[in-house]
C-alpha cells in the first residue's frame, strides 16, 4: 500500500528495515500446498475478499527467510 512508501520516504528508513518492522500490507497468511491455495483463493473471492499466493516455503538447512521484491532481496537469518 502507498502508506509504506510514504513512511519510507519521510523517515529514510531502509526497505529492509521496513520489512522487519511492518507487515507491509499483509493481513493474514496461510501456509499450505498449492492445490489447497487455489481452492482457498476461489472460496475467499466468493466472500469478496481478495486473496493471492505471495510466496513459497522451501526446505532449508537452517532457519532463514528471504524476501524478494522490487526494492531488493533481503535475507533474514534466525
Amino acid at each position: 500500500p502507498p502508506l509504506f512508501s510514504i513512511i519510507h520516504e519521510c523517515s529514510s528508513t531502509p526497505w529492509q528495515e521496513m520489512y522487519e518492522v511492518y507487515n507491509m500490507g499483509h493481513r493474514y497468511e496461510i501456509y499450505c500446498d498449492p492445490a489447497s491455495a487455489e481452492e482457498m483463493i476461489d472460496l475467499s473471492l466468493q466472500f469478496g475478499v481478495e486473496a493471492k499466493i505471495v510466496g513459497r516455503v522451501e526446505k532449508a538447512s537452517g532457519r532463514k527467510l528471504t524476501i524478494s521484491n522490487p526494492y531488493g532481496n533481503y535475507l533474514y537469518q534466525m
